[in-house]
C-alpha cells in the first residue's frame, strides 16, 4: 500500500492569477495602520505551510536596505493583499468623488475637493497620519477609489476604463522617475534622518564624496560636533537626500494658512501659519509634528516639495 502524501492534491489551495509568483499586487502593511496607503509589491511564492494563507512578497519601492540597496522579502496575510489594478484612462473627477492618490510610493484614500484652473485637482487625504492634508495632483496620479471584496472590485472596473497598451501609465513612477538622483562632489543638498519619522526635518549639507550603492558621505552645514571642532559627517542614501530648494521670493509678510518651513534646531520643519502676531514680524506656526511654536519672519521660508525630480510649490489658495 503506497504512502499518502502530507496533503491530498485536491486540498492544496489553487491560487487565482493575481497571487501567482511574479504577479503585481498592492499591500497595506499592518504597521502603517488601517488608514495607511497601499504599496505595490511582487508575489514571490505562497508561504509554508501552504494552508497558512500567507504569501512572500518583495516591494517595488519600500524597505530598501541601506547598505546593499536590496529590498528584503516580507510575508503578509492574504487579507493584506489585493490585485494591482490595470492602467486606467484619465477621467474627469467631480467635487466629493472618493478617490485614491499616488503619493510617496503608495496609493492613499481620500476625496476630491476642487478642480483647479490648471486642470489638476485638490485632494484631501482621509488619513490623519498624512501631512499636509490637502495636496494638488494631476489626473494621472488619481484613480477612482475601489474596494477589493470577495474577489471583485467595488465598484466594478469596467473595460471602458482600462487604458490601451499604447497609453503610458503615469499613475506610478516611470523608469526615468524611479532612477535615483545623482550628486557631484561639493553639491549643496538637504538631508533627512529616518529617526525623525514621516514629519522629519531637512538639514543643509554638502556632498563630500560618493561611496557606492547610491550612497554618499555628506557633511552637515548647520550641525556641529559636540566639541565644536567641526561639522558632523554621515553616510546617507539618495532616499534621504534632495537638492537644495531654489531661492524664491519671501513675502514681506506671511498670511494665515501660508505653508512654510520653519528653521528650528538646525533643520527646516514644515508647517502652516495659524496666527500673525501684532508686530507682523512674528508668527505662530503649527508644525507637522503637531506642535505649535512661535517664529520670527527671518526663520521662515515658503514650503516647496521635491516630487519626481522637480520642485513644486503649493498652489495659491491651497491650505492645510
Amino acid at each position: 500500500m503506497s504512502k499518502r502524501s502530507k496533503y491530498d492534491l485536491d486540498s492544496i489551495p489553487q491560487d487565482p492569477p493575481y497571487l501567482q509568483p511574479g504577479a503585481l499586487v498592492e499591500i497595506q502593511p499592518p504597521e502603517f495602520g488601517y488608514e495607511g496607503p497601499w504599496h505595490i509589491a511582487t508575489i514571490v511564492q505562497r508561504a509554508t505551510p501552504i494552508h497558512s494563507n500567507r504569501f512572500v512578497v518583495r516591494f517595488t519601492h519600500l524597505f530598501q536596505e541601506e547598505k546593499t540597496g536590496n529590498r528584503p522579502l516580507r510575508m503578509f496575510n492574504l487579507g493584506d493583499i489585493r490585485p494591482h489594478p490595470p492602467p486606467q484612462r484619465p477621467r474627469k473627477f467631480k467635487n466629493g468623488d472618493h478617490a485614491d492618490a499616488y503619493h510617496n510610493n503608495g496609493w492613499w484614500d481620500g476625496v476630491i475637493v476642487q478642480e483647479l484652473k490648471n486642470g489638476n485637482y485638490l485632494f484631501r487625504f482621509n488619513s490623519d497620519n498624512q501631512w499636509p492634508k490637502f495636496v494638488e495632483f494631476g489626473v494621472n496620479k488619481l484613480r477612482l477609489h475601489r474596494t477589493w471584496f470577495n474577489g471583485h472590485w467595488i465598484p466594478p472596473l469596467e473595460a471602458s476604463e482600462i487604458a490601451v497598451e499604447e497609453v503610458q501609465r503615469e499613475e506610478e513612477p516611470t523608469k526615468k522617475t524611479m532612477e535615483m538622483e545623482e550628486y557631484n562632489e561639493r553639491a549643496l543638498v538637504e538631508v533627512a534622518n529616518d529617526e525623525d519619522g514621516p514629519n522629519r526635518a531637512w538639514y543643509a549639507a554638502i556632498i563630500v564624496t560618493p561611496v557606492g550603492n547610491k550612497r554618499y558621505l555628506i557633511q552637515y552645514t548647520t550641525m556641529r560636533t559636540d566639541d565644536n571642532s567641526g561639522f558632523f559627517g554621515k553616510v546617507m542614501d539618495t532616499l534621504h537626500i534632495r537638492p537644495r530648494p531654489p531661492d524664491i521670493e519671501v513675502p514681506d509678510q506671511f498670511v494665515m494658512l501660508d505653508q512654510v518651513d520653519a528653521f528650528y534646531k538646525g533643520g527646516w520643519w514644515k508647517g502652516v501659519i495659524i496666527k500673525v502676531l501684532s508686530d507682523d514680524s512674528k508668527y505662530h506656526v503649527y508644525l507637522a509634528t503637531h506642535e505649535e511654536m512661535e517664529f520670527k519672519h527671518s526663520e521662515l521660508r515658503l514650503h516647496q516639495d521635491w516630487i519626481d525630480g522637480k520642485w513644486t510649490k503649493p498652489s495659491p489658495g491651497v491650505h492645510l
